[in-house]
């Protein structure tokens, strides 16, 4: 039983590791004002998904969308508090 739900959220907490080890490895090559500014819109954007997934699809099969989105968002924002530990080269 606890296989298929692994098996089942997998990409979503993926996506999320994805993101905020992108954010923290970024926060090592770019300027803090960069880095602020892209996660800013990236924060943006994945609310926005959220939103749109929740009033405009609205049907519990295409919800996964909406997890996708919570999820990157959740990451970005890790990341970003991540980011205070990483020195700039």
């Amino acid at each position: 039983m606890y296989r298929n739900l692994l098996e089942a959220w997998w990409p979503i907490i993926l996506a999320g590791v994805i993101a905020a080890s992108s954010v923290v490895i970024l926060a090592y090559y770019i300027r803090r004002t960069i880095l602020y500014l892209l996660t800013t819109i990236a924060s943006l954007i994945s609310f926005i998904i959220l939103i749109l997934s929740i009033f405009a699809i609205g049907k519990w099969a295409d919800i996964g969308i909406g997890m996708f989105a919570i999820s990157v968002l959740l990451g970005v924002n890790i990341g970003t508090l991540c980011s205070f530990l990483v020195k700039q080269k």
